[in-house]
């Protein structure tokens, strides 16, 4: 699951008319576009229509205006799963937004069945229950986009996926650059001389006169012959590629794991030194006792910052 803030009125347009194929989308198959589901809008202009609605008049220019969701599985999981598991993975992503956001603020939800992996394109609005515009609210920080992958991996846990490894220190990327990856196709096929030469399509009288294959036509038959066998060799090895690479993110997040844990025990160490094992363990609680309190005081004054901002009392 990756997702994106959209600030401006006319970057929201652009990503939803390719959201809608409502132009040019060359990594979309064109003869699968009508598999593709359209829920809530169905149309760029019906979806900016609703958004005009939604938002507040008086905003910052600044101000994140929609977010932008793409939510999809390997395509190891794809390949596997039934029809039922793949709809109810999409019903279960457009349910993990409507709790997030409210059902209300979903502007699109559109299943894409067009491309090399299905996907879940969404766009919702980030208004919080009193009415205010607030990305920060649902994805300001860290921590809060950690929260966001390990619900909803629990979402879909049920049809055998599992989430990405927390703490981890691989980079993050872009929906664009995500959406890329998701339809890149690895491919060498081998083509043999003979079959790089013109057919010959059709004979005149007496073999006098023929129609012989265009570049492109000899192009669209090595295509047509090539594409199953290109499209299993691209899965395998993208397959390959994701294992391999989550193979090793986990040793690294496990070396750094290890580091902060000695770093850690470190530190106790000097500050216990000379202690007896009562003392030490003295020591230990109060550390876990000062940390719940410090813990205890931010929420409170959370607390109170959002009772102040109900009451329009100024801070």
């Amino acid at each position: 699951m990756r997702c994106k803030k959209i600030t401006k009125m006319g970057n929201v347009a652009a990503a939803l008319k390719h959201c809608f194929r409502e132009r040019e989308t060359p990594n979309a198959a064109p003869d699968r576009t009508q598999m593709n589901q359209h829920y809530m809008a169905s149309s760029t202009d019906e979806a900016m229509g609703l958004l005009r609605e939604k938002l507040p008049q008086k905003r910052r220019k600044d101000a994140v205006i929609a977010v932008e969701y793409v939510m999809t599985a390997s395509p190891q999981w794809w390949g596997d799963a039934s029809t039922e598991q793949q709809q109810d993975f999409f019903n279960k992503s457009r349910e993990w937004l409507a709790k997030k956001y409210g059902e209300q603020n979903i502007l699109v939800a559109t299943v894409h069945n067009d491309e090399t992996s299905p996907h879940l394109s969404a766009f919702v609005v980030p208004i919080t229950p009193d009415g205010r515009l607030s990305a920060k609210e649902f994805i300001g920080n860290r921590s809060k986009m950690s929260n966001d992958q390990t619900t909803f991996a629990k979402a879909v846990e049920h049809l055998g996926l599992q989430r990405g490894i927390e703490r981890s220190v691989a980079k993050h990327q872009r929906v664009s650059q995500f959406y890329s990856q998701i339809q890149k196709d690895y491919s060498h096929p081998h083509i043999t001389p003979e079959e790089l030469k013109p057919r010959v399509l059709e004979k005149g009288f007496m073999g006098l006169t023929k129609v012989v294959e265009s570049p492109v036509g000899i192009a669209e038959r090595l295509t047509k012959k090539f594409s199953t066998s290109l499209q299993q060799l691209a899965s395998k090895v993208h397959i390959s590629f994701i294992e391999r690479r989550r193979t090793e993110e986990m040793c690294r997040t496990a070396i750094n794991a290890e580091r902060r844990s000695e770093a850690l025990k470190k530190r106790l160490k000097e500050y216990t030194w000379g202690l007896n094992e009562k003392e030490t363990e003295q020591i230990k609680l109060q550390i876990k006792l000062i940390r719940e309190q410090k813990a205890l005081e931010a929420k409170q004054r959370k607390l109170a910052k959002k009772i102040r901002r109900d009451r329009g009392i100024s801070f």
